[in-house]
């Protein structure tokens, strides 16, 4: 081989190895000196310092101790009540019963109406002119275009009569003035007069309000009286 052969290659090795060399030695020219190492600091004169005792704590548990309610007193003793005579009251004998003003009791006001099992309105009769008790009768239409024609219903309701008045077999009657539709059912029934008053207005109401008439072509109101016999109480619905 010849020496310019071997010039060119060992001349590249040798400039890597001299750039190495040289970045090595400026890497350790700009490096900064390690710090010295610190010296143990001693302290001299050291004074421990008690905390002050807690004089805030010690004052709030004396305002709290002056604040607490005294002691109840002491309860007397108990005195010793003597026995009272029992005093007999004499017995008061039971007036007789007046029955010539006649009031609706509470339980005949509230609940004395009742509904069939079957939620129909109980004793059903068929149509017919004049009153017999069981809330059947024919009316006079007084609206617009039934002027003076009687309206006879298709089908009455008997009346539920009042338990207390059927005990005392109390006759009367009610007087009511209602609305027949066009379909023929009744609505607005209200009360005009009654007698005995207090009765039997509100069986009255009740059953006129099931009454049932032929259709019309336009509504009429119509005054009807309601007769209230004893006998129809074997009619009740129980």
């Amino acid at each position: 081989m010849t020496p310019a052969a071997l010039r060119w290659i060992g001349t590249p090795p040798l400039a890597v190895l001299v750039a190495l060399l040289l970045f090595l030695l400026m890497e350790w020219l700009i490096r900064p000196p390690p710090a010295p190492p610190e010296a143990p600091r001693l302290l001299h004169d050291v004074a421990v310092i008690k905390p002050p005792p807690d004089t805030q704590q010690q004052t709030t548990d004396m305002a709290s101790l002056d604040a607490a309610p005294p002691p109840p007193p002491a309860a007397p003793p108990s005195l010793a009540r003597p026995d009272l005579p029992a005093i007999a009251a004499p017995a008061i004998s039971a007036l007789p019963l007046d029955i010539s003003s006649i009031k609706l009791p509470a339980a005949a006001a509230s609940g004395g109406l009742r509904l069939g099992s079957g939620g129909a309105f109980g004793g059903f009769a068929g149509s017919g002119a004049g009153g017999n008790g069981n809330g059947g009768g024919s009316g006079y239409g007084i609206g617009q275009g039934f002027v003076g024609k009687k309206l006879i219903p298709l089908s009455t309701a008997r009346p539920q009569m009042p338990e207390w008045a059927c005990a005392q077999k109390i006759r009367g009657w009610v007087e009511v003035v209602f609305v027949v539709l066009p379909s023929g059912k009744v609505s607005n029934v209200r009360l005009i007069d009654a007698d005995p008053k207090g009765v039997f207005e509100a069986a009255a109401i009740e059953s006129v309000g099931h009454w049932l008439y032929p259709r019309m072509p336009k509504a009429s109101e119509v005054k009807q009286r309601v007769e209230m016999d004893p006998a129809d109480c074997a009619y009740n619905w129980q």
